[in-house]
């Protein structure tokens, strides 16, 4: 006895604008803020004995290396390039948050950053800017490079040191020290051990040069940078690069195109096989994410036909609207909905499970604030062998133009359940019937009568199998 593999192998034969379908299912997120450890007044990133040693090692090294430290006489303080930038092949669309500005009240116990505001914490003298979401995955893969923001010398760097720390320490970490013509210092704290440049101290970097990978070495709660100014030769000098009404260090932003306080954005969206694993530091998170799928699918705790579909949200204002789809294709939209944050957070992760496409193709799931998009492509396919192809040619379509009815017959079929469906070319169910095969055949007439002329899909299906004809519709 014959089986019948179906498959949409037939389908693809036929057409490529067949890929249209239409899901109203629409079920609620599921998420949570990402409460990210900080460091505090009583245990800061950079102990007051760390300051201590790195001056002095500082000017050991400009000493001992003869390092060409003239301050040109007027220079102006570099104007400094964004210091985190994606790896090669590395694609979300953002992997950053800060942690922490600069503390600009020097009172003890009170608080404010450069925007008259309370995003740092008592005594912080740098930006904590720290990756996310995934922040050890990240570092684990060196998704997150750490570039030069200006132009310098190398005067100080050190590596070797362990990099999954989740807390306060007196552990110094892997960090470089840049000098720039004007005499002006940055400290880049918190590396990943390995990955520090291989540019020796006293040697020259251009902005932009690799100097390392974001980390958690030293005193931290998590992977991220601390990057600190200094306007001179010493960590009292600090200042703050970013300029604004509370900004009592310095007139003037440092940065080449300062960002905003608050930038709220889409960071990544992602489809994934099951629930992600956000893990508790020092562990590598599970991102549980895929962009290929065989049907039929279910993933682990989910539905039949279900995966999970994420978004990873920075700094959303309560009133956002986040518009989220599942693109067909051809562009066309397999399912939409939509997300307002009920409160402010940092960063926030959301995930709804929603019905992957049945048919073969490539996909987009993307999700929209404020007119800027963030995409991701997936795959859905099946298993495909001779055998499956082959046994097609078992079902025929007869007439075919057809007029007002057409017959599906077919001989040496399995028995079993099957389901019948007829598509237009934009994915709508015109018609949905069960045929429950006892004979090892089925001739079955359908009725086009009432349908406009063109071109129809024939789905017959188990939950195992799947085979497309196409139908032709004349006047």
């Amino acid at each position: 006895m014959k089986k019948i593999y179906l498959s949409f192998v037939s389908l693809f034969a036929f057409s490529c604008f067949v890929h249209a379908q239409i899901i109203n299912t629409i079920e609620d997120g599921q998420g949570a803020e990402y409460i990210a450890g900080n460091n505090d007044a009583a245990n800061p990133c950079i102990t007051a004995e760390q300051y201590r040693v790195i001056e002095q090692r500082c000017k050991d090294n400009i000493s001992l290396l003869g390092i060409n430290t003239f301050v040109e006489k007027g220079a102006n303080p570099p104007l400094l390039q964004w210091p985190l930038a994606a790896a090669t092949g590395f694609t979300d669309c953002g992997f950053h948050f800060i942690g922490a500005f600069v503390d600009q009240n020097t009172a003890s116990g009170s608080i404010q950053d450069f925007n008259c505001e309370s995003n740092t914490y008592d005594g912080h003298h740098g930006t904590d800017i720290a990756t996310w979401p995934y922040s050890f995955y990240k570092m684990d893969h060196s998704s997150v490079e750490i570039h030069a923001a200006a132009a310098g010398t190398i005067i100080d760097k050190h590596d070797g040191e362990f990099d999954r720390n989740c807390g306060s320490n007196n552990l110094t970490a892997n960090y470089v020290i840049i000098q720039h013509a004007d005499g002006s210092r940055i400290l880049y704290w918190h590396m990943k051990n390995g990955a520090v440049t291989t540019v020796a101290i006293g040697q020259p970097v251009a902005a932009g040069d690799y100097l390392g990978v974001v980390g958690s070495s030293g005193s931290s709660s998590g992977p991220h940078v601390h990057f600190e100014v200094w306007a001179g030769s010493s960590g009292s000098s600090y200042n703050d690069p970013y300029s604004g009404n509370c900004n009592l260090l310095n007139a003037n932003t440092w940065w080449l195109a300062q960002r905003p306080h608050t930038e709220p954005a889409i960071l990544k969206v992602s489809v994934n096989t099951t629930d992600l694993v956000m893990g508790t530091c020092p562990a590598t998170e599970t991102p549980n994410e895929s962009s290929q799928f065989t049907v039929p699918f279910q993933g682990p705790g989910l539905g039949p036909g279900y995966a999970k579909f994420y978004i990873f949200l920075r700094e959303m204002p309560t009133n956002a609207v986040i518009d989220v789809r599942i693109l067909n294709p051809n562009g066309s939209t397999f399912n939409n909905w939509t997300y307002t944050p009920s409160v402010f957070s940092k960063v926030s992760y959301w995930g709804w499970s929603k019905l992957l496409p049945t048919i073969a193709g490539n996909y987009t799931f993307q999700a929209t604030y404020n007119g800027v998009t963030c995409s991701t492509p997936f795959e859905i396919s099946t298993t495909v062998d001779v055998a499956a192809i082959t046994a097609t040619s078992e079902l025929q379509v007869f007439p075919n133009p057809t007029l007002d009815v057409f017959t599906i017959s077919g001989e040496g079929i399995e028995n079993g359940n099957y389901r019948l469906t007829l598509n237009n070319t934009t994915g709508q169910t015109l018609l949905s019937e069960n045929a429950n095969i006892t004979s090892h055949s089925i001739k079955k007439a359908i009725s086009t009568a009432g349908l406009a002329a063109g071109v129809y899909f024939l789905t017959v299906e188990t939950d195992q199998s799947r085979v497309a004809k196409k139908v032709y519709k004349q006047n």
